[in-house]
C-alpha cells in the first residue's frame, strides 16, 4: 500500500472521529437541555422519561447523519456540472467517476443508516409519551423539547440558506456586480443552498409537527 493511499485513510479515519465527536458533544448538550426543560427534578410515575430522553438523545444525532447523507448525494451529483469538459471518466487515481460513486455511497449509507436509527428511536420516544395520560407529563415535555430544538436550528439554517440562495441568484443576473465568479459555480452553489434549505424545510415541517404530541 502506499504512503498515498495511507494517507487517505487515515484521513478518512480523522474525518470521522472528528465528525463523531461532535456530533456526540452537541447530542449531549442537547440532552443535557432537553433534560432541564423536562424538569428532572419533577416525579415521573410511569418511569418513562429516562427512555425518552436515550431515544431523543439518539434520535438526534442520527438525524444529523441522515441529512449529511442526502445532502452529499445531491452535493456530489452537482459537482458533476461543468466537470465533464476538464476531468474524464477513467481509472486512474482520483478520477471523476470514482470520486462521484464514492460520494453517493457515502451519501447513501449515511441517510439510510441514520435514517432508520432516528426513526426507529424517535417512534419510540413517541409511544413513551403516549402512554402518560397527562398532557404535561415529563416523557411528553421531553419529545416536545427535542422537536422544538430541532426547529430551532432548523430554521436558523433555512434563514442562513435562503440569503445565500439570494445572493447566487444575484451573482446569476450580476455576476460583474457581486462578483460571484463563473456562472457554473455560482449555479452549483445555488443547486447546493436550495437543496440544503429543502432538506430543513422537510426537517421543520416534521418536527414541527411533534411539538403537539400528545
Amino acid at each position: 500500500m502506499s504512503t498515498s493511499s495511507m494517507g487517505t485513510i487515515v484521513s478518512t479515519y480523522v474525518s470521522a472521529l472528528v465528525l463523531l465527536s461532535v456530533l456526540a458533544s452537541v447530542g449531549s448538550i442537547v440532552t443535557y437541555i432537553i433534560i432541564v426543560v423536562a424538569n428532572r427534578a419533577e416525579p415521573d410515575p410511569t418511569g418513562n422519561r429516562t427512555s425518552a430522553i436515550y431515544h431523543v438523545g439518539t434520535a438526534f444525532i442520527a438525524l444529523w447523519l441522515e441529512i449529511a447523507g442526502v445532502i452529499t448525494i445531491f452535493v456530489t451529483l452537482f459537482n458533476l456540472i461543468g466537470a465533464g469538459s476538464t476531468t474524464n471518466f477513467s481509472t486512474e487515481v482520483h478520477p471523476l467517476g470514482d470520486s462521484t460513486i464514492r460520494g453517493i455511497t457515502i451519501g447513501l449509507l449515511l441517510s439510510i443508516v441514520g435514517g432508520y436509527t432516528a426513526l426507529t428511536h424517535r417512534v419510540k420516544a413517541i409511544e413513551l409519551a403516549s402512554y402518560d395520560e397527562a398532557e404535561a407529563s415529563p416523557s411528553k415535555r421531553v419529545v416536545r423539547s427535542y422537536a422544538a430544538v430541532v426547529s430551532f436550528i432548523s430554521v436558523i439554517v433555512v434563514v442562513i440558506t435562503l440569503l445565500a440562495i439570494v445572493w447566487s441568484v444575484l451573482g446569476l443576473i450580476a455576476p460583474g456586480v457581486y462578483q460571484t465568479g463563473a456562472r457554473t459555480g455560482d449555479i452549483r452553489v445555488l443547486l447546493d443552498a436550495a437543496t440544503v434549505f429543502a432538506v430543513f424545510s422537510w426537517v421543520f415541517a416534521t418536527h414541527r409537527r411533534l411539538m403537539g404530541v400528545h
